[in-house]
């Protein structure tokens, strides 16, 4: 009897007899194709960069011992802030929703990356408006807070 295999099945071994089904999955080798024929048509050196670059913005993704819902969470940030059409035009509040966390916590996110990287995303506060907002809330020099103490 001649093996048939299964549409999205493989095996862990060439022996069909002692071997384990791994499941599989669609995959767009023609899109992964025309990417790489960009990338392959940059000078060796830019190349270089960009996995270097890569390299960088994986790391900070998934560097420590926390789940990969994190990590997604991290590089959502990133397209979020660098392509956000890449993501609908998505808010953050809304792709807080989807990953079932706090906007908070995405802008937390979105200002260590911005600070990592020196990047300011067009949608984000900068480092500097980010701590005059910090100062008010805890009633810095320039709060109201701070102006009625001072009358």
């Amino acid at each position: 009897m001649k093996f048939q295999p299964i549409e999205h099945v493989a095996f862990d071994s060439d022996n069909h007899e002692h071997a384990t089904a791994i499941g599989t999955c669609d995959f767009d080798f023609e899109a992964v194709d025309q990417a790489l024929g960009f990338i392959r048509k940059a000078r060796p050196s830019a190349r270089q960069e960009a996995a270097e670059l890569f390299r960088q913005l994986a790391t900070w993704c998934f560097q420590g011992d926390k789940p990969l819902r994190v990590a997604a969470m991290k590089f959502s940030v990133i397209a979020s802030g660098l392509r956000p059409e890449l993501l609908g035009d998505r808010t953050m509040g809304e792709i807080a929703t989807e990953f079932n966390c706090t906007k908070q916590n995405l802008a937390h996110q979105a200002a260590k990356f911005q600070d990592a990287f020196g990047i300011k995303f067009a949608r984000c506060r900068s480092k500097e408006a980010r701590a005059h907002m910090a100062a008010a809330r805890r009633g810095g020099p320039r709060s109201q807070h701070q102006k009625a103490k001072t009358q």
